[in-house]
C-alpha cells in the first residue's frame, strides 16, 4: 500500500488512559461500594508496622504501587487526578508510553518507599498517587522549562491579563513542600516528604529518559 499522506500519525495516549481508568475504578470501589475497608486492609500501607510486614511477608512490598491507586475521598482523588490529567497525557505524547510508565511508577514507589521509612513510626495510613504526580511535575519543568501559565490579575478596578513561567510556579510549589516537611511539628497527615521525593525522582529521570 503506497501512502500518499505526509502527515505524522497522532500518538494516542493508552497508557494515560489505562492509569486514569484504574484511578476511576479504585474511587468507585472505595466511595460507592461497601468494599473500602478490605481494599486499604489489602492494599494500603499503614506506616507503624509496614517494615516488620515485609520481613515477615516479601510480597507486601507491592503494597509501595497497589496504595498509589488509592485516595481517602473524593477531594482527594479529584486534587490528584485534575494535576494527572493535566500533565500527563502532554509527557507520554512526547516520550511513549512505556517511559511515561517507568517515570510515573517509579516516582510514586520512591516516594511511597521513602515516606513509609520516615513515617515509621507514626501510625499513619500511606495512600495517594501524589508522589507519582509529583514526579510528573518533576518532568515536566525538565520537558518544558519555557512554558507560561496565563491568568487574570485585578489591578484596581480592571483586570489585566498576564503570564508567568510554569517554571516559577512548580519552583514555589516545591519550596511549600520542603517548608511544610521540615516545619518544627509537621503535620503527617499530607506525606510531603512522598511529594518531595517524587518529584526529585521525575525531575532526575527528565535529564535520561527524554
Amino acid at each position: 500500500m503506497i501512502n500518499f499522506s505526509d502527515r505524522t500519525p497522532s500518538y494516542f495516549p493508552y497508557v494515560s488512559i489505562l492509569v486514569s481508568l484504574l484511578f476511576l475504578l479504585f474511587l468507585t470501589l472505595t466511595e460507592f461500594t461497601d468494599f473500602q475497608p478490605q481494599i486499604m486492609t489489602l492494599y494500603a500501607i499503614q506506616t507503624l508496622d509496614y517494615w516488620s510486614l515485609i520481613q515477615q511477608q516479601p510480597t507486601e512490598i507491592l503494597r509501595l504501587l497497589t496504595s498509589l491507586f488509592l485516595h481517602g475521598n473524593m477531594v482527594h482523588w479529584v486534587i490528584n487526578y485534575s494535576i494527572f490529567a493535566l500533565l500527563a497525557f502532554s509527557i507520554e505524547k512526547v516520550i511513549s508510553g512505556q517511559k511515561f510508565l517507568l517515570v510515573f511508577l517509579s516516582s510514586g514507589i520512591i516516594g511511597n518507599l521513602v515516606a513509609s521509612f520516615f513515617l515509621q513510626e507514626q501510625n499513619n495510613v500511606l495512600i495517594g498517587a501524589s508522589g507519582a504526580v509529583s514526579g510528573l511535575i518533576g518532568y515536566w519543568l525538565v520537558l518544558f522549562p519555557r512554558k507560561k501559565i496565563n491568568f487574570i490579575l485585578p489591578i484596581g478596578l480592571y483586570l489585566q491579563k498576564t503570564s508567568m513561567p510554569i517554571a516559577v510556579v512548580i519552583i514555589l510549589w516545591l519550596v511549600v513542600q520542603i517548608i511544610l516537611q521540615f516545619q518544627p511539628q509537621p503535620s503527617y497527615d499530607i506525606a510531603w516528604i512522598s511529594h518531595i521525593m517524587g518529584f526529585a525522582t521525575g525531575f532526575t529521570l527528565a535529564w535520561f529518559i527524554k
